[in-house]
């Protein structure tokens, strides 16, 4: 079998092609055969074999064990060795990891580790003795190889289950073979330090349900490890190159370590913070200067590359990530850093220095500026605020505003200072020659425009702040405007200006602005013009109109042009700043609707499956729709491009409905009622889609579409009629509705329906109101079914406006429906209660509020007598409850009277409106806590939301602001505006109805008081006795 497999691995590195074929056939079957693994080990282990065959030899043996080795195995395909073959390759694969050759070492690790991960400690309980064995006595090679093994065994099979097993026996073999620099090399000592991070990391998983487990594993040991740590932090090599990029790579994983375990265990790590920052900040001292000739101005020096001996590369960039990384956790905590980084009693800290240091990271490298030229996309992804890029000047950037947030006053004066500085040291190097000299002023602009939005607000408050905007204004940025052989530095003083657009004098104003424009028209950089073109989105949006209508046509005279020539990203950009500038001013916009209308409809052809993209161009065409003096000539233009598009036979539903949104567009633009004809362009193909397709995205803009034009004219609907079935546009509707009312459609290709029938309803008066009671028939059908809580609400405001004022017609009408042994008010009503907490958009949350008061003083028995979900029954089970036992298990509710739920769900509502009252007259002031707890960490870094808010904060669980674009839509809508519901204070109107309530004094409302919480009664009582 050893000469079979020996000479087929020969054949499978064949330069002739049937040879080699013929090969990997045979081992296709000769892996089958119980011998061949224990074959592989042999060959891959035979020191006197060329290293080519070995290596092979050690790949497929990886291959194997990943696919043959257990059927537990998530690449299994079988079959599986026999338990006899299984030991015999274990006790074999264990000797190559002392192999002097790196590869087949690392192999062997890998195939150990595999291995480990499905017979430790079961199969191979005597695996992890081996190891450490190996750590204590085994030579250089064969600590290297147990550490890769280790490394894999720790991060991925080790749990506190088996902790008790390794910790005491492997961390002090670590610890020693760490501070061992003598002995083991600097990527044998950084395994070291990457396996306690990985067992600190799983420690600090486990923290809440096994607290135990980090007082008996990491408690009494985590001291020596930082004292090691702060030894080896505080070491530095400059004479040897080679040993100073390993103390590199050591120091990375150490700090790796250490701030993870800030993260983890603030607690354990507080005493040795001040003496890490000592040595991390020396080491961010020692490091500037060889980071600017080797990175910033590399025609001084070129940098060197190194790799460890696992063939990594080596460089002190990774470095300086987790060294700024833990400087701002240091920062974090004044009350244990203050010292270091401010001073006390007269010494100075290290923040003045620290902060023109970052200036200097912050400085733009030559291998970004030789792409950035080469490529503008890529300048434009890169120095986006949200880029996926990272790199040291973001990482400085990042830093910098942590300072900011943690020690405002005095890292602006050092900034402030700091930039001063810079300009004078640049304007020097300038006039010595050195071709490098803007590089500093381009970090310093960069670094205060970072600051703008709070800058700037404070000045135009008639605030003081110590960076001296003005001045640099003055002295840097109006020169740098014409700077032309110097496009970074032109380009970053056209962005800075523009990030104070909103203070900018009157008198300076157009200074600024028509060199940006000129550059668009005439500048030969591609840097500049995208540096330009950012500017001018600033000053669009920030800027008073009367400094940019001057300059509105020559922008869009400049930008449009840049479409045709324009990939994606530089695209993007153009399509903003084409959007903020015709909104300047409308009519100036309108003469170039030949220009624009092309440019825009060509683009959205020409980029249908870029998501971006897409959003940028239907962002400017709604923007253009809007538009009532450019409005005529675009629809006309637009309208048979996609009326063309809406079709049956077109296959890409993707531009269906993106055509469908365009044409939403263009009604919602038009005026009301629709020009005459309007309606008869697009009806047909419109319908004949709807009616016939079942893409959910088609059909949610459809209605969307359908919406608008039922409110601008749904007489011009009534009036349409088809011209093969003879079917009226509203019978077409009708048709429509009904078919996202079947029970078989689903719930979210009907989103909008609800929508649709409100607006039906409001709009259609006479016309529609023979059917009125069959749309609620077909809706209260729909909701006894429903289960999304996004579908379920506008069915529910169907019902809700309609209470608004004709609730008694609405309760008689719900009662006299039976849906299998149902009856309508407890279809509605259930379905009403359950969800109204949850209801979106504050003119949705207004309708469903006031309507409930109507119901609950109506009284009718009828109402009362309904019997809905309360409150939750919580579980007081411990059980873990897994997904398969809450779908078999759901949640448990108390029953009670809709007059009880209705009266506790405005309580709650009125509850909310007063605290958020007294939030937002509340200043919020942040102390920090005495005692450098956990608790304390996580309170600090939620804090650091109040300038720099998290993502997060804004998005829902889809990416999107759902609820704040739903109101920004909602108030654009003129039906909206004009309901005296949306006008109401939600505070008066509530106070107002249970003053009624208590007025009355009926037994519903004493029984339904007495359930509200503690917190409720006391609201209510105290605003009653007012």
């Amino acid at each position: 079998m050893d000469q079979a497999v020996f000479q087929t691995l020969t054949d499978t590195l064949s330069a002739d092609t049937n040879t080699r074929l013929a090969a990997e056939l045979k081992l296709k079957e000769l892996r089958i055969n119980p011998e061949y693994p224990i074959s592989l080990v042999k060959l891959a282990l035979a020191r006197e074999c060329n290293i080519s065959q070995r290596h092979s030899a050690a790949v497929l043996l990886k291959n194997f064990v990943d696919t043959q080795w257990s059927e537990k195995g998530t690449r299994f395909r079988g079959p599986e060795p026999p338990a006899e073959t299984k030991a015999i390759v274990r006790d074999m694969v264990l000797s190559g990891l002392s192999d002097p050759t790196n590869r087949i070492r690392a192999s062997c690790a890998y195939v150990v580790s595999k291995i480990a991960h499905h017979d430790w400690p079961e199969s191979w309980p005597n695996l992890l003795d081996i190891l450490v064995h190996h750590l204590k006595n085994g030579s250089a090679d064969e600590v290297h190889g147990s550490m890769r093994v280790l490394a894999e065994f720790v991060n991925k099979d080790i749990t506190h289950v088996q902790l008790p097993l390794v910790a005491p026996v492997l961390f002090p073999e670590l610890l020693r073979i760490l501070v061992s620099e003598q002995l083991y090399s600097h990527a044998t000592r950084s395994r070291c330090a990457s396996i306690f991070r990985n067992a600190v990391e799983m420690l600090y998983t486990i923290k809440e349900e096994h607290p135990e487990a980090v007082k008996t594993y990491l408690t009494p040991i985590i001291g020596q490890w930082n004292e090691a740590f702060v030894i080896i932090l505080n070491k530095s090599t400059t004479d040897t190159p080679q040993v100073e990029v390993g103390e590199w790579g050591l120091k990375t994983e150490i700090l790796k370590c250490i701030n993870l375990s800030i993260q983890g265990f603030p607690k354990l790590m507080g005493p040795y913070l001040l003496q890490i920052l000592s040595a991390v900040w020396q080491d961010v001292l020692h490091l500037r200067p060889r980071y600017l000739s080797e990175y910033v101005n590399t025609s001084d020096s070129v940098g060197e590359s190194f790799q460890d001996s696992d063939g990594e590369t080596i460089g002190f960039e990774s470095l300086l990530f987790v060294q700024f990384e833990f400087i701002q956790m240091a920062c974090r905590r004044r009350k244990l850093t203050q010292t270091a980084f401010i001073g006390q009693d007269g010494k100075s800290g290290i923040l003045p220095e620290l902060v023109w240091n970052v200036l200097s990271y912050m400085q733009m490298t030559d291998d970004q500026a030789e792409t950035w030229i080469s490529d503008p996309n890529q300048f434009i992804a890169d120095e986006e605020d949200d880029s996926y890029s990272f790199n040291v000047r973001i990482a400085a950037e990042d830093l910098l505003l942590t300072l900011v947030d943690n020690f405002e006053n005095e890292t602006l004066v050092a900034l402030n200072l700091s930039v001063k500085q810079e300009a004078s040291n640049s304007l020097t190097e300038k006039s010595n020659g050195n071709i490098n000299w803007w590089k500093a002023q381009e970090s310093s602009l960069l670094a205060v425009g970072l600051l703008a939005g709070e800058l700037a607000q404070t000045i135009k408050s008639g605030g003081q702040t110590p960076v001296e905007v003005g001045a640099l204004f003055d002295h840097v940025v109006l020169g740098n405007l014409s700077e032309h052989d110097f496009p970074f530095l032109q380009g970053r003083s056209f962005v800075f200006a523009s990030q104070f657009a909103s203070i900018l004098p009157s008198n300076l104003a157009s200074q600024y602005v028509s060199p940006a424009v000129e550059a668009i028209l005439k500048s030969p950089s591609a840097v500049v013009k995208v540096s330009a073109l950012k500017a001018l989105n600033n000053f669009n949006q920030y800027l008073d109109k009367q400094y940019i209508v001057p300059f509105q046509r020559s922008i869009l005279q400049g930008v449009a042009p840049m479409m045709e020539i324009t990939t994606e990203e530089t695209l993007s950009l153009i399509l903003r700043t084409l959007m903020t500038t015709s909104k300047v001013d409308e009519q100036v916009s309108a003469e170039y609707e030949s220009i624009l209308g092309p440019l825009v409809l060509d683009n959205w052809v020409k980029y249908p499956a870029d998501h971006l993209i897409s959003i940028d161009i239907m962002d400017l065409f709604d923007n253009l729709a809007l538009n009532q003096y450019m409005h005529p000539a675009l629809s006309a233009r637009a309208m048979p491009v996609l009326v063309g598009m809406i079709s049956p036979e077109n296959p890409d539903k993707a531009m269906v409905s993106s055509a469908v949104d365009l044409l939403k567009s263009l009604v919602q633009g038009a005026s009301s009622p629709l020009p005459a004809g309007y309606v008869s362009q697009f009806f047909h193909n419109l319908m004949s889609v709807l009616l016939t397709t079942d893409d959910r995205d088609i059909l949610q803009s459809g209605q969307e579409c359908l919406v608008f034009v039922i409110q601008k004219d749904v007489q011009q609907i009534a009036e349409w009629r088809d011209a093969a079935s003879g079917k009226t546009g509203l019978e077409l509707i009708i048709q429509f509705i009904a078919k996202l009312l079947d029970p078989s459609q689903t719930e979210s290709a009907a989103l909008f329906v609800g929508d649709m029938i409100c607006k039906l309803i409001k709009k259609g008066g006479d016309l529609v109101a023979p059917i009125i009671p069959d749309l609620l028939n077909a809706v209260t059908l729909r909701l006894a079914e429903a289960k999304l809580a996004t579908f379920i609400q506008p069915l529910v405001m169907v019902f809700a406006h309609l209470c608004l004022n004709q609730h008694e017609v609405v309760i008689n009408f719900l009662s006299g429906i039976n849906i299998q042994g149902r009856n309508g008010l407890d279809i509605v009503l259930s379905a009403w209660l359950a969800n109204h907490a949850d209801f979106t958009g504050i003119y949705n949350q207004k309708v469903s509020t006031v309507a409930l008061t109507k119901v609950y003083m109506s009284a009718d028995p009828r109402v009362n007598a309904v019997q809905v979900n309360g409150e939750l029954i919580v579980s007081k089970s411990s059980r873990i409850v897994t997904r398969s036992r809450a779908k078999n298990t759901p949640d448990q509710y108390t029953i009670t009277t809709v007059p009880v739920k209705i009266i506790r769900l405005l309580a709650t509502d009125l509850t909310a409106k007063i605290e958020e009252e007294e939030d937002q007259a509340a200043e919020s002031d942040y102390d920090d806590e005495d005692e450098f707890g956990e608790d304390d960490w996580e309170d600090e870094e939620s804090n650091q939301k109040d300038k720099y808010s998290m993502l997060s904060d804004f998005l829902d669980a889809s990416g999107l602001d759902m609820e704040g674009e739903e109101d920004e839509e909602q108030e654009a809508d003129p039906d909206v505006l004009a309901d005296p519901v949306y006008q109401m204070n939600m505070k008066e109107c509530l106070v107002d109805f249970f003053r009624q309530c208590v007025q009355q004094n009926s037994p519903a409302f004493a029984q339904s008081v007495t359930e509200l919480s503690d917190v409720e009664k006391r609201t209510l009582s105290s605003l009653l006795e007012n």
